[in-house]
C-alpha cells in the first residue's frame, strides 16, 4: 500500500480512495429511478409507454348501400327456401339471423357492397349481436313465407307484415342521425365501411 502511494506521488497525482469520488458516478441515477420514476434533477417523469394511437371515427354506411346489401341477403334466403324446401326455409332463416355475425361482421350482401357491422365497444359483430339485430326481420320473413301458401287472404297478410316491418326499419334508418335502425338499437350495432370493420 505504501509502495502504491509512493508511486502515485512520483507521477504527480493523488490516489483514488473511493469510486464515488467521481462526479459522474454521483450524478448517474439508479435503475430504480429510471424505470417509471423521477430522475434526480429533472422536473418530469420519464414516460414508459408510448402515447396511445388515435384512430379516426368509423364512417357510417349510407342507407342506399345498406338497403342493397340487405336485398342481396334476402335473395340468398329466398333462393334457399324455394330451391331446397323445406330444409331450405330453415336454412334461410338461420342465415338471415346469423349473417352479420360471420367474421369480420359481413354477410354476403355486405361483403359485396364493402360494408361491415360493428358490435359493442367497436368490435366486429358476433353471432349474438347478429341475432338481436336481425331477429325482427327473420320473423317477418318467416311469417311472409308461411302465409303465402295459405290462400290469398293469408298471403296478403304475410305481405302486409313483411312490408310493414321492412318499411319501419327503413324509415328509422333514414331518420336516425347515426344511421341506426331498430335492430341496431337492440343489438347495439352499427354498419360502417369495410376498412373500419377490418381495423376492429
Amino acid at each position: 500500500m505504501e509502495r502504491r502511494k509512493s508511486n502515485c506521488r512520483l507521477f504527480g497525482f493523488k490516489p483514488l480512495r473511493r469510486l464515488s469520488m467521481f462526479p459522474i458516478m454521483q450524478r448517474t441515477p439508479s435503475v430504480q429511478v429510471l424505470i417509471g420514476g423521477k430522475v434526480e434533477g429533472a422536473d418530469r417523469f420519464i414516460p414508459m409507454d408510448a402515447d396511445p394511437r388515435t384512430q379516426a371515427e368509423p364512417t357510417a354506411a349510407d342507407p342506399l348501400s345498406r338497403w342493397v346489401s340487405k336485398f342481396i341477403d334476402l335473395l340468398v334466403v329466398a333462393a334457399a327456401s324455394h330451391l331446397v324446401p323445406p330444409v331450405g326455409f330453415f336454412g334461410g332463416v338461420t342465415y338471415l339471423l346469423i349473417a352479420d355475425g360471420m367474421q369480420p361482421g359481413q354477410s354476403v350482401g355486405k361483403r359485396l357492397l364493402g360494408l361491415g357491422v360493428l358490435g359493442p365497444h367497436g368490435r366486429s359483430c358476433g353471432v349474438r349481436e347478429s341475432i338481436l339485430r336481425n331477429g325482427v326481420l327473420a320473423i317477418a320473413y318467416a311469417v311472409w313465407y308461411l302465409f303465402t301458401g295459405g290462400g290469398w287472404l293469408m298471403a296478403g297478410l304475410g305481405w302486409l307484415v313483411l312490408v310493414l316491418v321492412f318499411g319501419v326499419e327503413g324509415v328509422l334508418l333514414v331518420g336516425n342521425p347515426q344511421g341506426l335502425r331498430l335492430g341496431d338499437e337492440v343489438g347495439e350495432t352499427r354498419v360502417v365501411g369495410m376498412a373500419a370493420a377490418d381495423r376492429a
